[in-house]
Order: structure tokens, then sequence, then C-alpha cells
């Protein structure tokens, strides 16, 4: 049996972890913001709590909230919240950052 050292094995999965930027159906990009970057835009009220996108998350697609990021999508921002359902089936939630509503579930 071969064994591989565990450096590359470790190399290979910074490789394999998504970049910061996705699309969505929209023309735009979706760039998301570090948490300093969204400390500050909820404090300057550019946007809604996580805990606000949080419980319309969980109301839009019921289950275990296991991800939440604030993006920016062009000049708006959003919120791209990952809901794990008790099936095990993973929800992804986009959210108007100001307002909380809905924009898509996947």
């Amino acid at each position: 049996m071969l064994m591989m050292p565990v450096e590359p094995i470790f190399a290979l999965a910074l490789l394999a972890t998504p970049l910061p930027i996705v699309q969505i159906d929209s023309q735009d990009p979706i760039s998301c913001l570090s948490a300093d970057e969204t400390r500050d835009a909820v404090a300057d009220g550019r946007v809604i709590q996580p805990a606000q996108a949080s419980r319309h998350a969980r109301q839009a697609a019921p289950g275990e909230v296991v991800r939440i990021r604030l993006c920016r999508q062009g000049e708006d921002y959003v919120y791209v919240v990952t809901t794990l359902k008790r099936d095990g089936r993973v929800a992804r939630v986009t959210l108007e950052g100001q307002s909380g509503k809905v924009a898509t579930i996947r």
C-alpha cells in the first residue's frame, strides 16, 4: 500500500476549498465579506442583523443554519444562508441584506 505524506494531502485539501466568489442566477458575481466587514455593515445599519437573517432563512427553508455569510452582489448586500434539513438535505437561501426578503432558495 502506497502512503502519501500528510503535507501533499493537506495542500490538496486547500486547493479543493471553494473560492469566496460564487455565481448565483444573476449576472453580478457574489463576493463575501470578512467577519470585520460584516460587523461594520451591521453597525452602520446597511444590513439587518445576522440573527434576523437566520430567522428569515429558517422560515423559508426549515432546518438548522450551518453557515451564514454576508456578501456583495454588485452594489447590493445579500445574506447567503445554508440550512441542513432533518432529512439531511441542504438548502441555500439568499436574502436581501437590507430587508431580509428571500431572493432565492436552492
